[in-house]
């Protein structure tokens, strides 16, 4: 057991310098992040006070506005970063302190009750050293998901005006419900582990209390009154240990009250997470209800639209045909009489014409006939227009009913419209968009309140720290 105590301090010592090494590593890494962070806000200061002081025109307004703008996201990537960095520090921190931890806790079972009273105190300070990094740890990734819900909650209420649909609002809300039920499980984890902390300081004060009732003190006669004022110093020392311990049990009783308020806040937070849920739930079926019955009649309005396309490329088909067949006819008439030459014939066998008419060809009279009779038969092929009737006008202040019964009477075909779908998303007014973020702002604040009124009378996150 001696040379094991020697192997903990040895550890213990390398321990520390690797924190040592680890933290100047991590801060290097750190630093350009910040001066990032710093040059971001003192730039976009001075661009505020440029805009509320000098006269400017409003060309070189719109520049200084772009410009914050570039200078406000460099420093929330900034940050950003350099939470991450942190996340990844307490991350080596804690697995080292977990590796020393879990070997302490095998050592242990290699000795008795005795004989590991020695190196006991330091399993105890390795469970709070690991508790404290853990935390660490816990609250550098809370601030990383409470940036990004911050990120996605101005998404929403800057929405830009190309983008607001309900189906952009809704995904934005599903991810918030997600980002969310992940914080509520790091904050079960913080308590968790502040619970941790505080049994651990519970079982030493305890440990304490016990060793300091079972000290013994033995009292000898006294033959001298010399001897009586020692033993009367004595017995003012016991009456300190006595005070001590009263005081130990305090703490003890301290510790006891802040393990229920961490209770009451695990019971709120699992209240606040069971919402959350079921709104996730919720907000997920409808999207996929939402997102179905889209499909549906997208498919439907798909094999309209080809069945029209269908009917319009036949219709325009035809057409063209059509007309290629009477340019054909025209082009054929055009050139017939001088293809055609008219035969000769002797003198002697020549027929006189008769008086008042021309020399004919036969061919181009059964052509010019059934070029005639084509074009007569095209003409009649064609669908004659009918002339519409043009609707009776109502009365000017004749009701919505009676303007749809004259359309029935005049042989109009009324189309069935769906209740829910009676608009389309672009006939929406806008207000009703406005209503929808909204009522989801609403929601996620809701669900997403943190017990700010029960964490006021609570400790802050720096004295776990001492």
């Amino acid at each position: 057991m001696v040379a094991l105590v020697e192997v903990y301090r040895e550890e213990d010592e390398a321990y520390q310098e690797y924190v040592t090494v680890a933290t100047a590593y991590f801060q290097y890494l750190l630093k350009p992040f910040r001066e990032m962070r710093e040059v971001a806000a003192l730039c976009k200061l001075d661009i505020l006070k440029s805009l509320d002081e000098d006269d400017l025109g409003p060309k070189r307004i719109a520049a200084l506005q772009k410009e914050a703008q570039e200078w406000t996201r460099q420093a929330e990537e900034a940050v950003v970063t350099i939470q991450d960095i942190t996340v990844n520090y307490f991350k080596e921190t804690v697995k080292a302190l977990a590796g020393m931890q879990k070997q302490m806790e095998q050592d242990e079972r290699r000795f008795g009750q005795a004989t590991w009273a020695t190196a006991a105190p330091r399993l105890e300070r390795l469970k709070l050293m690991l508790a404290r990094e853990t935390l660490q740890l816990l609250r550098a990734r809370e601030l990383c998901l409470n940036h990004r819900r911050a990120e996605i909650q101005g998404k929403m209420e800057d929405l830009p005006e190309e983008e607001k649909d309900p189906g952009v609002v809704d995904k934005l809300e599903i991810q918030y419900y997600e980002v969310q039920l992940d914080l509520y499980e790091v904050k079960f984890e913080i308590l968790n582990y502040e619970e941790m902390l505080l049994i651990t300081q519970l079982e030493s004060i305890k440990r304490v209390i016990k060793d300091k009732q079972n000290e013994v003190v033995y009292y000898d006669p006294c033959e001298s009154p010399e001897e009586l004022k020692v033993s009367e110093h004595i017995m003012g020392m016991q009456d300190d240990r006595n005070l001590g311990v009263r005081e130990l049990r305090r703490q003890c009783q301290q510790l006891e009250r802040q393990r229920g308020r961490i209770c009451t806040r695990r019971a709120y937070l699992r209240n606040r997470k069971d919402r959350c849920k079921e709104n996730h739930r919720l907000r997920l079926r409808q999207a996929e209800e939402s997102e179905r019955y889209f499909h549906q009649h997208h498919s439907i309005q798909m094999k309209r639209d080809k069945i029209k396309e269908e009917e319009q490329r036949k219709s325009e088909w035809i057409s063209q045909e059509r007309q290629k067949t009477l340019q054909r006819l025209r082009a054929f008439k055009e050139r017939g009489p001088a293809r055609c030459a008219p035969k000769t014939r002797s003198p002697e066998r020549q027929a006189p014409n008769p008086p008042g008419r021309g020399r004919t060809c036969s061919v181009c009279s059964v052509t010019s006939g059934s070029m005639d009779e084509v074009l007569a038969s095209l003409r009649r092929d064609r669908t004659p227009l009918r002339k519409a009737d043009m609707p009776a006008s109502a009365p000017p202040h004749a009701s919505v009913n009676e303007h749809i019964l004259a359309a029935i009477r005049q042989g109009v075909k009324l189309k069935k419209v769906h209740p829910d779908l009676g608009l389309s998303p672009s006939s929406k007014p806008a207000n009703d968009l406005e209503t929808s973020i909204k009522a989801a702002l609403q929601r996620i604040k809701r669900v997403s309140a943190d017990s700010e009124e029960e964490e006021e009378g609570e400790e802050g996150p720096g004295e776990w720290d001492h």
